[in-house]
């Protein structure tokens, strides 16, 4: 068989009352290319852009292997160049990229392989230019992974395809070049890299991903709910924007494991900065306080505004044992109180007070 022979139109049995399109016993796929880009713009969204490009890439290289078991095992090539030109013949049937100015080197005495050449009309430059722009790298992942797998089969050994110029880095085209790993220098690095990629290392970066993720929502739950601590045994929480019933639950575990954790024997919870609240956050304030004091420290409610008085009151919500004053600053001075001290706002001290004195 000579290359010029490959003709789909020919070898592709469509078999619609099986529901299969076959090449020879293989089952090929149709699908759309905007429905391609969409799952390849959600790897690279979710999963980034090095996991994902080793995704893509080890997705051609088995493609390409693929192709060329599949023909290899149906037909007798009449010379062994027809047989490596298969490879990009059988890309540009299938709809991936144009293929031009292909040229080779190839000694199996000195064991040199050496292919290159142009793409025109990658399918995939075309969507990640859609989707994403221009890259400052290659992009054509599956496309140099399929080179690199029908090489790889057709020598029965490693082969590594390379991008040297790609449309999605703003190049006037694509271009290849394929070599045996050892004859590559640096810059296939990120082409073998990303046909290393194992489940295991897959695992392995999704679980440091997900370490990350984990990591960000504690910093933001930090950022989200400041406990301050301005005084020995006492911590102030301010509270700051809208509170929804998740955000006030978060603010709730956050202070009560914090209260058991630090020995804490007041807190402030204050409300100045509270936007807007719905019924069901309202009553959160007030089971927040309860559970402090369930562990033994005494809770103060302060600077509560009059839209929140206002959805307590119509609630009907029990404030009994609930301290709630008007300021932070009354907060404060009524923690030290409970802690002993003799507040004298006039002097601007704090005298230790063994009587537990109530004088202001």
């Amino acid at each position: 068989m000579k290359v010029s022979d490959i003709d789909f139109r020919k070898m592709l049995k469509f078999s619609p009352e099986t529901g299969r399109v076959l090449l020879g016993s293989d089952r090929m796929l149709l699908f759309r290319q905007e429905a391609f880009a969409t799952l390849r713009r959600l790897m690279i969204d979710q999963l980034g852009e090095r996991l994902a490009r080793g995704l893509l890439a080890q997705f051609g290289y088995r493609c390409g292997l693929g192709d060329f078991e599949a023909l290899n095992a149906q037909y007798e090539w009449d010379s062994e160049r027809d047989r490596r030109a298969a490879g990009s013949v059988m890309h540009m049937w299938e709809g991936i990229v144009l293929v031009e100015g292909a040229t080779s080197e190839v000694d199996p005495e000195t064991g040199t392989f050496h292919l290159k050449g142009n793409w025109r009309n990658s399918y995939e430059a075309e969507i990640h230019l859609a989707e994403f722009g221009i890259s400052d790298s290659p992009v054509c992942h599956s496309l140099t992974g399929y080179a690199s797998g029908w090489c790889t089969a057709l020598l029965g050994e490693p082969v590594i395809a390379i991008e040297t110029m790609c449309l999605g880095k703003g190049d006037a085209h694509c271009a290849y070049e394929i070599k045996k790993p050892a004859a590559w220098g640096p810059e296939a690095d990120p082409w073998k890299a990303a046909l290393a990629v194992t489940d295991t290392s897959l695992s392995q970066e999704l679980e440091r991903k997900l370490a990350e993720v984990e990591q960000y929502r504690a910093t933001v739950a930090a950022i989200e709910t400041p406990i301050i601590q301005v005084w020995e045994g006492v911590v102030v929480l301010p509270v700051i924007g809208a509170v929804d019933t998740q955000r006030g639950e978060q603010l709730t575990s956050t202070l009560v494991r914090h209260v058991a954790d630090e020995e804490v024997s007041c807190v402030i919870v204050d409300l100045t900065g509270v936007d807007s609240v719905d019924t069901r956050t309202a009553d959160l304030f007030v089971k927040m306080a309860r559970a402090v004091g369930l562990l033994g420290a005494r809770c103060f409610l302060t600077g509560i505004r009059p839209q929140l008085a206002q959805t307590l009151t119509q609630m009907g919500v029990e404030l009994q044992g609930i301290r709630t004053l008007r300021n932070l600053r009354q907060g404060l001075e009524e923690s030290l109180r409970f802690l002993g001290y003799s507040v004298t706002r006039s002097h601007a001290h704090l005298v230790s007070d063994s009587s537990d004195s109530d004088e202001d």
